[in-house]
């Protein structure tokens, strides 16, 4: 995950159409085989830390079924794997939907494919529709995490034990387990999380190596992240702080804001974003002011959540430097249109990166 960078740097939903943004624009993306490989070695060969894929089984509807049209997050992590050279490649997985096991196996030999760049992007849960499609129910928030807890355990010790072994646990009974090869990464693959609050927050912390956390307010976010940092280190961790952010750069300001204005506002796939808004509960959340309300409609739009980076070269720097003063370790990225946007973004703002001291310049042969 780039060690030698401060501030790192990820390509986010590239396999899911529409990737974050929930737009009806002619340009938005499309999720073909041919510009995951190409977004993958653009962003390789700029020296972009990783590539992380969105867990989706299910569209949104609207105009574009946005995210309707994706592809499984293991195989296309190792296709991704054999097409690049320095690049990790993520798998989200929802831990309730594959048996430990069997995702062990799999997990390995993603690993052994990149030669120790596959990262594992755990999810425990949270889309009612989509389980349903598994023929399982969303259980209770803080059992989805428990049963994660047993999942990643049992992962691990195919990982690590030499010799067979049982488990019996409440979710997972298993008799006389091995596995051969162990994985390249040492001791495992580098491990990701989104946990919120609660169970999940908990969950995050004591296992995963980076964490994201959305940003609501800038305000809030150095006080959520030094929480975070401090719960980690009370468990003799560290851990790494990413958040998800739509990036919008164009030569002016202007440009910028018009084109956001444009895609995300005025070509909303709003009926998409409705379903969105609607399905994780902040359209009724009695909690949250209209304004408040209105403001993450219009980050779905934008972004599916995601915090807005809009401007010219120097200020989508400046608001990079920003986040890493604020604590956080990087950013995972969603273009509205990867290949087409993502040349201006490497040539314009990672020279400024570099020069804040965020980032090193790569070297290619």
């Amino acid at each position: 995950m780039g060690a030698d960078n401060k501030f790192k740097i990820g390509i986010f939903a590239a396999n899911c159409s529409g990737g974050i943004a929930c737009t009806t624009v002619p340009e938005r993306w499309e999720p073909t085989w041919e510009n995951n490989l190409e977004i993958s070695k653009l962003a390789d060969d700029a020296g972009l830390e990783f590539m992380l894929p969105l867990g989706r089984w299910a569209g949104y509807g609207g105009e574009t079924d946005h995210n309707g049209t994706s592809f499984e997050t293991l195989i296309w992590a190792a296709g991704i794997l054999t097409a690049t050279k320095r690049i990790l490649a993520f798998s989200t997985l929802h831990v309730a939907l594959l048996h430990p096991v069997f995702a062990a196996k799999q997990i390995v030999t993603a690993d052994h494919i990149g030669a120790g760049r596959f990262g594992l992007n755990i999810v425990c849960g949270w889309n009612k529709d989509e389980f349903g499609m598994f023929g399982h129910s969303l259980e209770e928030h803080a059992r989805r995490y428990e049963q994660g807890i047993e999942w990643l355990e049992i992962v691990k010790k195919i990982w690590t034990e030499t010799e067979p072994f049982d488990y019996d646990g409440e979710f997972y009974q298993l008799e006389n387990v091995r596995a051969q090869p162990k994985p390249i990464s040492e001791p495992w693959p580098v491990i990701m999380n989104a946990g919120q609050s609660g169970p999940g927050l908990n969950f995050a912390v004591n296992n995963a190596d980076f964490l994201f956390r959305a940003i609501q307010h800038i305000d809030a976010a150095k006080a959520d992240v030094a929480s975070v940092l401090e719960q980690s280190q009370s468990l003799g961790r560290s851990i790494g702080i990413l958040t998800n952010c739509t990036v919008v750069c164009r030569p002016t300001e202007k440009e910028a804001r018009d084109y956001h204005q444009y895609y995300a506002v005025d070509h909303a796939d709003d009926d998409a974003v409705e379903r969105i808004y609607t399905g994780r509960g902040i359209k009724d959340n009695p909690d949250l002011s209209d304004a408040v309300k209105a403001d993450i409609r219009n980050r779905i739009a934008s972004g599916n959540s995601a915090y807005p980076i809009i401007g010219d070269p120097d200020q989508v720097a400046s608001e990079m430097k920003t986040l890493s003063d604020l604590g956080f370790s990087g950013i995972a990225m969603g273009l509205v249109n990867y290949v087409d946007h993502f040349p201006y973004f490497r040539d314009e703002v990672l020279p400024r990166l570099e020069a804040l001291g965020l980032r090193t310049a790569v070297e290619n042969e």
